[in-house]
C-alpha cells in the first residue's frame, strides 16, 4: 500500500479503537473487560504496525531524496574534518539540512535489521516489552547487564536528527559533526594569513596563518520523563509523541550550552563564555536597533556575514513594540532586518543587579560546531516509589561537545534590560 492508503488505515484503526475504549467504560462483567481489552491490544499493534510502516516511507523518501540532491551537478560536498588517522574515523560536518540519519545508514551495515522499527517504538517496547520479531531481536541485542538499552545507530540518529530540528543554533546555522570517539581535535584559526604587494622577481613576503586545537569531548546529557501506566494504556501516539518530548528537551539544553555553556565541567563552554569574541556592554533597555547594528558591524569587521541574532523571546518582542515619535512601528535598518532574529527560552532574563538582564548574541554560526556521539543509552528506573504510582521513568543520555571554530565570528549584548 501507499502512503495515502496506510494514513487512511491508520485512521480506520484510532476511530476502532477509541470505540473500544469507549465500550470499556461502560462494560460491567468481567469478561467482557478482559475480551474488549485483547481487542483494544490486538488493534493497537495492528496501528502500530501500520504507523511504524508510514514513518519507513517517510524516512527511505528522504533517502532518496538528499540522494538524489547529493548527485546533482553542482552540488555543495560535505564539509569533512578528520582526526588524526582519517582512514580510521572520518567526521562529517553535517550542515543543518543535512540528516545525521542518512549519515548513520551509510555506516550501519545493519540498518536493513531493523527495518519497520521506529524509534518510538522501540521506546514503547522497553516499557511494555517487544510486541513484534523485530523489536525483540532489538531489545535482546542491546539491553546490558545494567537494565539500560544501547539504542540501535539508526534510531538514535532519529532522535539526534528531532533534537537538530527544534534546535535554534542550527536553524542559524550551526554544523553537526558526529563524533567517532572520546578525543576529536579540529584546527581554529587564531590569525589570518596577510598578502603583501611585490616587485617582479622579488621576494613573496611571509605571512603564517596561526591555527589552535580545540578539542570535541563528548559530555553527558541525561533527561528523564514518566509515562503513567494509564496513559501507556489509553492514549494512541505515544510512540510518536515520546521521542518529540524528550528531543525536545534535549535540543533546549544544547541550545543553552552552545549559547551560554560556562565551561565548567561537565558542561561544554558556549559562545558567550569563549575568549575572543566581540562584545558590548548595553546595559539598558531596549529603544533602538543600534546594539544590533553594533553587533553586525563587530562581525563584518572581523571579516565574517552574521546569519542570525538569536535572544529570549522577550527581547524580540521589546523590539517588535518599538514605536516612533508618530506611534508608527519602528522600522529596523534594511542591513538589521536581512538578519535572521531567532529566539529561545534557553537565554535566561535573570541576570544584571536588577536581576532582570539578558544577552542577545549575534553571529555567523556555521563557525559553530556541535559534537554528537550517534550512540544514545535509554534505561527504565524501576524504583519502589514509581512502581507505587504506577508510573515509568525513562532517562535517555547522550553525549556532545560544542565549539567555536572562529571567535571573531560571533558578538554579544550584555545587560539588555527588561522593556517598561
Amino acid at each position: 500500500m501507499n502512503i495515502q492508503h496506510l494514513e487512511a488505515r491508520r485512521r480506520e484503526l484510532r476511530d476502532e479503537a477509541r470505540a473500544i475504549l469507549a465500550k470499556m467504560k461502560s462494560a460491567k462483567a468481567e469478561p467482557d473487560l478482559r475480551r474488549l481489552e485483547a481487542e483494544h491490544d490486538d488493534v493497537m499493534l495492528a496501528y502500530d504496525e501500520v504507523a511504524d510502516e508510514i514513518e519507513d516511507i517517510r524516512l527511505q523518501t528522504d533517502v532518496a531524496r538528499e540522494a538524489r540532491l547529493a548527485k546533482r551537478p553542482g552540488a555543495d560536498p560535505i564539509d569533512t574534518r578528520t582526526d588524526a588517522d582519517p582512514a580510521i574515523d572520518e567526521s562529517p560536518a553535517l550542515k543543518p539540512e543535512q540528516r545525521m540519519t542518512v549519515w548513520a545508514q551509510a555506516r550501519t551495515p545493519a540498518t536493513e535489521d531493523y527495518r519497520g522499527l521506529s524509534l518510538g517504538g522501540y521506546f514503547r517496547s522497553m516499557l511494555v516489552g517487544g510486541k513484534t520479531d523485530v523489536e525483540r531481536r532489538a531489545l535482546s541485542e542491546g539491553s546490558d547487564s545494567a537494565g539500560g538499552y544501547t539504542v540501535p545507530d539508526i534510531l538514535s540518529a532519529q532522535l539526534i536528527d528531532l533534537a537538530r530540528a527544534r534546535s535554534v543554533v542550527t536553524a542559524a546555522g550551526a554544523m553537526t559533526v558526529p563524533l567517532g570517539s572520546d578525543q576529536n581535535r579540529i584546527a581554529k584559526l587564531l590569525t589570518d594569513p596577510v598578502p603583501a604587494w611585490r616587485n617582479e622577481a622579488g621576494a613573496v613576503a611571509t605571512s603564517d596563518s596561526t591555527f589552535g586545537p580545540v578539542d570535541l569531548v563528548p559530555r553527558s546529557l541525561a533527561v528523564q520523563t514518566f509515562v503513567s501506566a494509564e496513559l501507556l494504556e489509553d492514549t494512541l501516539n505515544l510512540a510518536t509523541e515520546l521521542p518529540r518530548v524528550m528531543a525536545a528537551a534535549m535540543a533546549v539544553e544544547l541550545d543553552r550550552v552552545a549559547l551560554i555553556g560556562s565551561g565548567t565541567a561537565p558542561e561544554p563552554r558556549g559562545i558567550a563564555n569563549t575568549s575572543g569574541i566581540g562584545t558590548f556592554a548595553q546595559n539598558a533597555v531596549i529603544a533602538n536597533y543600534s546594539g544590533l547594528s553594533r553587533a553586525r558591524t563587530g562581525i563584518l569587521s572581523a571579516n565574517h556575514t552574521p546569519t542570525a541574532y538569536i535572544m529570549h523571546p522577550r527581547d524580540e518582542g521589546a523590539f517588535t513594540d518599538l514605536v516612533d515619535s508618530d506611534g508608527q512601528p519602528l522600522q529596523a535598518p534594511r542591513a538589521v532586518s536581512d538578519i535572521r532574529m531567532l529566539t529561545t527560552t534557553s537565554i535566561p532574563t535573570d541576570g544584571g543587579a536588577g536581576d532582570d538582564e539578558s544577552t542577545i548574541i549575534a553571529g555567523d554560526f556555521t563557525r559553530l560546531l556541535l559534537g554528537i556521539r550517534s550512540d544514545i543509552r535509554v534505561e527504565i528506573l524501576k524504583t519502589s516509589t514509581y512502581a507505587s504510582n504506577l508510573q515509568y521513568a525513562m532517562v535517555a543520555h547522550m553525549r556532545a561537545d560544542v565549539a567555536v571554530t572562529h571567535p571573531g565570528a560571533f558578538y554579544t549584548l550584555t545587560g539588555v534590560g527588561r522593556a517598561a
